[in-house]
């Protein structure tokens, strides 16, 4: 049985002795065992955002080790294709250089490569 259960039945069993006094104490223990649950649920609400936002933090620290800047790419260990150093030093994001419209550039933030090479880093 919870906390909130166990002091309802404190408040009924306070109804049955038909003492105002002890009515009255287990009705506000009651309001004050409903505030801790709130706020429980408030901050468990919270440690799994926090946790989510290490996991986040986390494989954005690994990527970060992954990457790495050739002339004006940046390239990722292990991937033969360049990426937009314009999305990843604003947005830490890795979109790769495509051919768009009039030559090699960026799909995500429209800036166009004009020395697009192959990552310098791979046999």
């Amino acid at each position: 049985m919870g906390l909130v259960e166990t002091s309802l039945e404190v408040v009924k069993l306070a109804t049955k002795i038909a003492n105002p006094e002890l009515v009255q104490a287990a009705t506000k223990a009651n309001i004050e065992a409903l505030e801790i649950s709130g706020r429980n649920l408030e901050l468990r609400k919270h440690a799994e955002e926090l946790e989510s936002k290490v996991k986040q933090l986390e494989a954005q620290l690994v990527l970060t080790g992954e990457v790495f800047r050739e002339g004006d790419f940046v390239y990722r260990e292990g991937e033969s294709g360049a990426c937009c150093s314009r999305c990843w030093d604003v947005d830490n994001r890795l979109v790769h250089i495509i051919w768009v419209e009039f030559g090699p550039g960026c799909p995500q933030c429209k800036i166009h490569a004009f020395h697009v090479v192959p990552n310098p880093h791979m046999k």
